[in-house]
Order: structure tokens, then C-alpha cells, then sequence
């Protein structure tokens, strides 16, 4: 039954860091899971669609480039036949102009270049150029672009550029009577050229609903999670409820026997006057085991009472924290006294809290009682009482054997006693602090401690104060 009290606040503990690890863990999985799938599927499709708009290039690259000799033939007419002279329109430099194949083949029924469509809809988006053999573009046909610049290393099957919103493709073409011979020269280039812009906004939609699909399955992941973690933890919930029920039941019923002991242990040591003094002395001996032990019985029922949080309130009142503290001073005045210790009580003024004034004297009686019992003779220990704003401060500070830096996180813990502290004070139950720790945090306070090692040791405890 100790064992369980001792157990219940480490198993409220495991259990809600289990529950957040269980609740992140599932919520981490799930949304993992699902954002690399989400990412994989838009990654490929993203691949899938830029390959089909690259086969699209080099598809109408080839076909564009079978004509190009036709064009070429035609365009050199229009230099060399007189008949076509001012057909044309000529630059600043008196080159002509690059035309469209459809106003390049035009020449035959018109006298002079006929206007055609340039302002294409934003939809069509592409555009094929042919160059001579001195990269200059001499024919085109689709939206109008101007003269790109073809790269001076081109494979003989084609070769894809990406630039800013425009997808290139560039494609030599070779004489077909020296297509068999090394190091021929082109005799001209085609380029296709793709605007990106409406695969990109598609690929954008895309993904903003990629995205949308994530947030709404991780919204209904993380209400899974949550339902997923309390049921799993429900059994273990169950256990922990039942232990608590029988901790404080056990420690309920351990009182009535202990009582009825306690009482016929004083009833015999009145008689026994007529009994040797070794005798005799066992009669106090067991009184002061049942002292021990009903002190650690009460320790235990109002540890499982606060593991319940059920401890009553009917009894709470205003607490006059100088007058309690003031009486406290002065019952364990002739225990400091026997042992040499300057015990000294400080007060700056009234300071009222809201509880159960027994409850409240419990928290200070263990604090004093502590240092008491760790301050070597001819030692100090001092209780500073004061009010800083909406809280009451309460300091016992010691000059005692201190704690260890790394044992000062355990301190609060329930059965635990440093090594040293056994080895200076053999009796004890480790359950003096914990229950400081309890009560004082169950009336909204904070307890801390301060400590040096062989120099001393102080407990900080902020209760809320009463107006």
C-alpha cells in the first residue's frame, strides 16, 4: 500500500507523457504518411506533365524542320527574283524582315506582304522560328517572339532550354545528301518556343489543393489521434483509479486499528508501575511507533485524498499566517534550545491566506521540523514572514548540512532521502516534503528550494493572500 501511494504521482506522470507522446506520434505518422505521398504524387505529376510538354517540342521541331529547305528555297526568292522585290518590308539595315510561312507563301497571290494575326489569345502560346544557317531567324509562325539566341553546342537530336516563363527547343537540321558525313554544317536551325505560364498556374492550382487536402485530413488526423490516444490509455486509466481508490481506502482503514493499539498501549502503562524499567520502556517504545506510524498513516490519506483531488473545503477559513507561524516558533522554542540553535521568526505584517488552518500549520510544521532536524548545534534557523503583492512569502532558511546540486530535484519526491541525509538522521519517511509540495500547490502556491552543500538550506513558499 505504500508502495502505491508512493507510485500513484510517477504513474499520473508517465501516463500524461504517454499520452502526449501516443497523441504526436500518431498525429506525426498520419500527416507524415500523407504529406510524402501528397509530395510524390505532385512531383510526378509535375514531371509527368513538363515530359509530355518537352515531346510536344520535339515533336513539332521535327516536323517543323522538314521544311525548312522549302522555306529557305522560297525565302531566297524573294531576294533574288526581281518580280518580288519590295514584297518585303526591309530593316534599318536593309535586311528583310522575318514573315510568317503563311505571308511567305502569300507571294504568289498578293503583291506585297498582307497583314495577319499577331495579338494571338493568351491560350495559344506557342511559337516555331527558322533560322538560316547563319542564325538568323528568317520565317515564323504562331504568336510572334523575337530572335532568340541559339546555343553554340546543340545535339544533333535536340536540345531543351528553360528560360523564365518559356520553355526552348532548339533542333539543327542538316542537308539530307550529307546527312552520312562527319563534321557537316547545318543549314539551318528551328526553334520551338512554349510559354510555361498556363502549365505553371495549373501546376500551382495543383498544388494549393494538395496543400488544402493536407490541412483537412491533418485536422481530421488530429481529432483521431486524440480519440485513438484516450482509448488506447482507457485500461491503464482504469488501473491508475482503482489503485488510487484502494490507496485511500487502505490508508482509511489502517486508522481504526492503529487507534484502538495506541489506546491500550496507554492504558497498560499506567499499569505498570510494578514492572522492571526495561520493561516499562518497551511501553514507550511502542507509543512512539504508533506516534510514527499514525503520523505516517494521516501523511499517506492526504497524500490519496490530493491524488483524488477531494480534499474538503467546508473547514477553510482566513488563516492568520503571523499568529500560526508565532505559535509554531514557539512549540519547537525548547527543541532549538536543547540544541544549541538560534530559531529566530521575522514578520514585516498580517498576512491572512484562505484553507484549513491544520492543513497549513502541516506545511510549515514539516519545513521547520526539517531544518530542526538537519542544523548541527550552535547553528541558526530563521522563518521570514512578508507580503509581496497579491502573495504571502513564507522563508525557513537553515545553516544545516544542505542538499547536493544534483539531489535538489528529487527533494518533493515521495520516500525519497539522500544518502547523507540517512546517514545524519536515521528516522524519517520521506513523505514530509511531498506533502509540502501537495498542499501548498492544491491552494494555488509554489514551493522552491535553495540550497549549498554543509552551508544551508531555504524553503521559499508563496500561498495566495486574503484581502
Amino acid at each position: 500500500m505504500v508502495l502505491a501511494i508512493g507510485l500513484i504521482p510517477t504513474l499520473n506522470r508517465r501516463v500524461s507523457n504517454l499520452r502526449h507522446r501516443l497523441f504526436f506520434i500518431y498525429f506525426l505518422v498520419i500527416t507524415g504518411i500523407l504529406s510524402i505521398s501528397s509530395f510524390s504524387i505532385y512531383s510526378l505529376i509535375v514531371y509527368h506533365r513538363y515530359n509530355q510538354l518537352d515531346d510536344h517540342l520535339k515533336e513539332v521541331g521535327t516536323q517543323s524542320a522538314s521544311i525548312l529547305e522549302i522555306l529557305q528555297h522560297e525565302y531566297e526568292e524573294l531576294k533574288k527574283e526581281p518580280k518580288y522585290k519590295g514584297y518585303v518590308p526591309k530593316n534599318v539595315s536593309g535586311d528583310l524582315q522575318p514573315i510568317t510561312v503563311s505571308q511567305l507563301m502569300g507571294k504568289y497571290y498578293f503583291e506585297s506582304v498582307y497583314e495577319v494575326m499577331t495579338n494571338f489569345p493568351s491560350h495559344f502560346s506557342q511559337s516555331v522560328q527558322w533560322y538560316d544557317k547563319d542564325r538568323k531567324l528568317i520565317v515564323y509562325e504562331g504568336r510572334r517572339m523575337d530572335q532568340v539566341s541559339i546555343p553554340n553546342h546543340l545535339s544533333d537530336a535536340g536540345t531543351i532550354v528553360k528560360e523564365d516563363q518559356y520553355r526552348y527547343f532548339f533542333l539543327p537540321v542538316y542537308a539530307r545528301a550529307n546527312k552520312m558525313e562527319p563534321h557537316r554544317q547545318a543549314i539551318g536551325y528551328v526553334c520551338v518556343i512554349e510559354s510555361t505560364t498556363e502549365l505553371d498556374r495549373e501546376l500551382e492550382y495543383l498544388k494549393s489543393i494538395f496543400l488544402l487536402n493536407i490541412l483537412g485530413i491533418s485536422i481530421i488526423t488530429l481529432l483521431a489521434a486524440f480519440w485513438l490516444t484516450n482509448q488506447s490509455l482507457q485500461p491503464i486509466l482504469i488501473s491508475l483509479n482503482q489503485l488510487k481508490q484502494f490507496t485511500a481506502d487502505a490508508s482509511h482503514q489502517l486508522r481504526h486499528p492503529l487507534t484502538a493499539i495506541q489506546s491500550s498501549i496507554s492504558l497498560l502503562e499506567q499499569y505498570s508501575k510494578n514492572l522492571e524499567p526495561s520493561q516499562s520502556n518497551k511501553f514507550k517504545v511502542i507509543l512512539s511507533a504508533c506516534y510514527q506510524m499514525n503520523t505516517l498513516i494521516n501523511q499517506l490519506l492526504l497524500l490519496a485524498r490530493m491524488d483524488h483531488h477531494k480534499l474538503d473545503q467546508s473547514q477553510w477559513v482566513n488563516v492568520d499566517l503571523d499568529e500560526l507561524l508565532e505559535s509554531l516558533v514557539e512549540l519547537q522554542q525548547d527543541r532549538a534550545k536543547k540544541k544549541q540553535i538560534h530559531l529566530t521568526y521575522h514578520c514585516d505584517t498580517n498576512v491572512y491566506v484562505y484553507g484549513n488552518p491544520e492543513q497549513i500549520y502541516e506545511i510549515f510544521s514539516n519545513l521547520l521540523d526539517n531544518a530542526l532536524h538537519y542544523t548541527p548545534s550552535h547553528g541558526a534557523v530563521t522563518i521570514d514572514l512578508r507580503k509581496r503583492g497579491v502573495f504571502a512569502i513564507v522563508e525557513v532558511q537553515d545553516t544545516g548540512i544542505g542538499i547536493p546540486p544534483q539531489d535538489i530535484c528529487r527533494v518533493f519526491d515521495r520516500f525519497w532521502r539522500s544518502q547523507e541525509a540517512q546517514l545524519y538522521h536515521a528516522q524519517g519517511s520521506g513523505l514530509g516534503l511531498a506533502v509540502v509540495k501537495a498542499l501548498v500547490e492544491h491552494y494555488g502556491g509554489t514551493v522552491d528550494v535553495q540550497s549549498q552543500r554543509h552551508q544551508g538550506t531555504t524553503f521559499t513558499v508563496k500561498l495566495p493572500a486574503r484581502s
